[in-house]
């Protein structure tokens, strides 16, 4: 059987993958569906001050829960900033990840950071977006709340740590989903990002940034297709 494990994006936690889950797991070929607490967030957000966070942190998360729960054929799935720790754990888990999805991610050039990557004039802040009201562009008003009402921190040195140069093992075949109705990270930004990392292929999803809460079903049922 094949597990998912899901990383969240910035601000967010495992939470926001809870209407994703259900029909992953309704499908007989999936074993687990791994909705990942990264430090600082969800159930880890006490695990260390908010100042001492790195993306390392990060990576130690998801590679302890996978070990953890013993899984061994893996579809990773990230979301936003998840880009930024994706490539590090295929990397620590070589040989369990059968494949990367990139769900609008923000994937910064080996040597920047995400803070550099808000100078692009795609960015939101250089759109002067409200990133609250962004993520809750396409949802109704009752599941707005509830993604803006489960909300936290954000450990700034994330956002402020270059990226280094780690290449997933070879032979992980890797997908970008492209949310066209993105409002956060816009459809031409997404592109760079996808042919920054050299994904195989880019998939198109019609939905905000927000895709697990205005459409999960649907992106469960796109997910379910890279088995």
């Amino acid at each position: 059987m094949t597990d998912f494990v899901l990383i969240h994006g910035g601000s967010h936690a495992g939470w926001c993958w809870d209407r994703v889950v259900p029909t992953l797991l309704g499908d007989p070929r999936v074993g687990q569906a791994l909705a990942v607490d990264l430090c600082g967030h969800g159930t880890r957000l006490d695990a260390l001050p908010q100042d001492e966070i790195t993306i390392e942190h990060y990576v130690d998360s998801v590679v302890e829960d996978v070990e953890k729960a013993s899984l061994s054929d893996v579809i990773l799935v990230g979301h936003s900033l998840a880009g930024v720790s994706m490539p590090h754990v295929a990397s620590r888990l070589a040989g369990q990840v059968r494949r990367l999805v990139y769900l609008s991610t923000t994937n910064p050039a080996v040597g920047s950071c995400v803070n550099d990557s808000m100078t692009h004039p795609l960015s939101p802040i250089s759109r002067g977006v409200d990133l609250v009201q962004a993520f809750c562009s396409d949802l109704d008003e009752e599941t707005a709340a509830w993604l803006v009402g489960n909300l936290g921190p954000q450990p700034p040195g994330v956002l402020e740590e270059p990226i280094g140069r780690v290449v997933p093992p070879a032979g992980i075949p890797s997908t970008y989903v492209l949310l066209e109705k993105d409002e956060v990270l816009p459809p031409d930004y997404q592109i760079e990002q996808a042919q920054a990392i050299g994904v195989d292929e880019i998939v198109r999803f019609e939905a905000g940034h927000s895709a697990f809460a205005s459409r999960p079903a649907d992106l469960a049922g796109l997910l379910l297709t890279f088995l």
